[in-house]
């Protein structure tokens, strides 16, 4: 009998319903009949109330009229007829079972009780389809209610007077792109299915392996989680999402496509391996057991993968609210995207928005043009501040001098352009550091000290990673007198010489001397009796000098490798004298080495001549 099918739900129903129904009649004038359908099914009061025959028929399409009808506890929201004008009730009725289920039945329905009382202050509720929707004594989702706490043996419905607007989140969003193909289908493709435990109701146990009665599957995606490290589908979360139009795409394409040109093998040179200056230039001592395969496939993957990296912001932080619409940000100020990366350049991101559209957590930026700077993204400065093999040198050691200590000695970095501010002094430091060696440090006082840069990055495994890409940097190299560290040092200059060891595009090692085709200038001088095409620096003693080694261009892709090219530095004057010794700084220290891309060294030189 159906009285006893659902005693458990309308005892529990009709003991929670009395109370709070005494309570909402205290302070609310609405409809309220406590006793009237309470025997009945959540389906049985929906179909016999006059005031539902487009929610009833909406429920049927959608079958979740079986539901309804079942012993399930739900709290429904059920717009009233009125709420509906002609054109939007067909236009709901056209679309097919499943969208209507999704985007409207299950949008009004919620599990367990949710009754309307004087202790109801302001909630947030949970519908069947995940949106979050503010829940109060006046209104839900900011509908008011025709009728309230209407009960039935399975569950209690509230009446209201329009119907909760349907939002896809930022997630489900991507299926319903249009003109924006190129990164739907990039994403698309690594889209999986996972069984949501918490959500499925659990069966028995069979051949020692959990069973479920009623399986609910969700969808994630491991480039929005893993790249562009956003949780997209959470209904908690506010974001702002940039979308490229295929437009937009192709061009990025176009840009960032050049800079992971690999070739199918890549050798380098092992600077653990190199015993003299000399041998560092045969190409026998380049290590092909550490080469690392690739294909065009990597170099199209790590393509896509720069471009939607940062086109999420979380609308957490202060600073990205302009992409929300609200304020505009200078050129000098920056958003954070969820990827980790402050990004300049903004308003031209503004500039370039074609359209915007809502979601049930965030919104969305059309745009017809990614305008962020490349050297934000993905051609990044890199920056070496210690080197990773050294000739003649016992023992290198960090130097952290207290920016206090510097106040009043600001021709020390008279020769420091500004570009290299921002690393020489960051914002989170109270120290300006580099790297030296100290005399007695030095293997014999006759010995020259060679510094050797691994130009990348070292892993946890002491392994280094390739950071440079196919493409063009200018390089430099800040070297640091004895002053920074004891103002009453002697002045003494550097006599220093540079080379690159890099693989060319058919794998072969090449060493250069930079800067390449340097002309003797003031700064630049080369030893007496030796070929003009040996170039050494001497710089302005006595300061911190920017040495300027020149663009050079990389043929090949080194970036996500165990492969690196490398810098040489080495001194040029022979230390066997002691008048040498007295005259010329043996004491190498260095701030670090700087590969800068082109564009972004192009940006700062046109900024100073502005």
């Amino acid at each position: 009998m159906k009285v006893n099918k659902y005693i458990g739900f309308m005892t529990l129903a009709a003991t929670m319903l009395a109370v709070s129904c005494s309570e909402y009649d205290d302070y609310n004038t609405a409809p309220v009949d406590v006793q009237a359908g309470a025997n009945n099914t959540l389906w049985e009061n929906i179909a016999s109330d006059p005031q539902l025959t487009k929610f009833a028929a909406l429920a049927s399409k959608s079958k979740f009229s079986e539901a309804l009808n079942s012993p399930r506890f739900y709290t429904v929201w059920a717009p009233v007829d009125n709420a509906f004008s002609d054109a939007e009730y067909q236009r709901l009725m056209a679309s097919d079972s499943t969208t209507i289920l999704k985007q409207f039945m299950q949008q009004h329905i919620t599990e367990y009780n949710h009754p309307v009382s004087a202790a109801l202050d302001s909630a947030t509720i949970v519908s069947l389809n995940l949106k979050h929707h503010p829940f109060t004594q006046q209104a839900f989702d900011g509908i008011s209610y025709e009728a309230v706490n209407k009960p039935s043996v399975n569950g209690l419905m509230h009446k209201i007077k329009g119907f909760s607007e349907f939002f896809n989140n930022l997630y489900e969003n991507i299926d319903d792109l249009k003109d924006c193909n190129a990164i739907k289908e990039y994403i698309q493709k690594y889209d999986e299915y996972y069984l949501d435990v918490n959500a499925s109701v659990i069966g028995p146990l069979v051949d020692g392996k959990q069973t479920y009665l009623d399986s609910v599957l969700r969808k994630r995606n491991n480039v929005i989680r893993n790249i562009m490290r956003a949780d997209l589908e959470d209904e908690d979360s506010t974001y702002c999402m940039l979308i490229p139009n295929d437009k937009a795409w192709a061009d990025a394409y176009a840009k960032i496509h050049p800079c992971f040109n690999y070739i199918p093998k890549m050798d380098y040179m092992d600077l653990s391996k190199k015993t003299t200056v000399a041998s560092s230039i045969k190409a026998t001592d380049a290590k092909a057991d550490k080469a690392a395969e690739t294909n065009t496939t990597d170099q199209d993957s790590l393509t896509c993968r720069n471009i939607v990296s940062n086109l999420t912001f979380s609308g957490s932080y202060q600073r990205n609210q302009p992409l929300f619409g609200n304020g505009r940000l200078t050129p000098n100020d920056s958003v954070y995207s969820t990827s980790g990366s402050y990004l300049q350049n903004v308003n031209t991101v503004l500039e370039h928005t074609i359209g915007i559209s809502e979601m049930s957590n965030g919104m969305t930026r059309t745009i017809d043009s990614l305008t962020f700077n490349p050297w934000d993204t993905y051609l990044r400065p890199i920056i070496v501040t210690t080197p990773e093999h050294t000739l003649k040198v016992n023992r290198l050691t960090t130097h952290n001098v207290s920016l206090e200590s510097l106040v009043g000695r600001d021709s020390l970095f008279s020769k420091v352009p500004p570009m290299f501010n921002q690393w020489l002094f960051p914002s989170t430091s109270k120290f300006f550091t580099y790297c030296g060696v100290d005399s007695a440090d030095v293997d014999g006082t006759t010995s020259k000290p060679e510094f050797c840069f691994a130009l990348g990055s070292k892993k946890n495994d002491g392994s280094i990673s390739g950071l440079v890409c196919s493409g063009t940097y200018h390089i430099y190299v800040v070297t640091v007198p004895e002053q920074v560290f004891n103002p009453n040092a002697d002045v003494k200059p550097y006599y220093l010489r540079f080379y690159l060891s890099w693989t060319d595009a058919s794998n072969k090692q090449q060493l250069t001397v930079l800067p390449q085709g340097a002309k003797t200038t003031s700064e630049i001088t080369t030893d007496e009796g030796e070929s003009t095409a040996t170039i050494t620096y001497v710089g302005d003693p006595g300061r911190v000098n920017v040495i300027d080694l020149g663009e050079f261009t990389f043929p090949a892709s080194y970036y996500g490798l165990d492969a690196y090219p490398s810098l040489m530095m080495m001194h040029t004057k022979s230390y066997t004298s002691s008048a040498n010794r007295k005259k010329y700084d043996q004491q190498m220290r260095v701030a670090g080495v700087f590969l800068i891309p082109k564009a972004y060294n192009d940006y700062w030189a046109n900024s100073s001549n502005e």
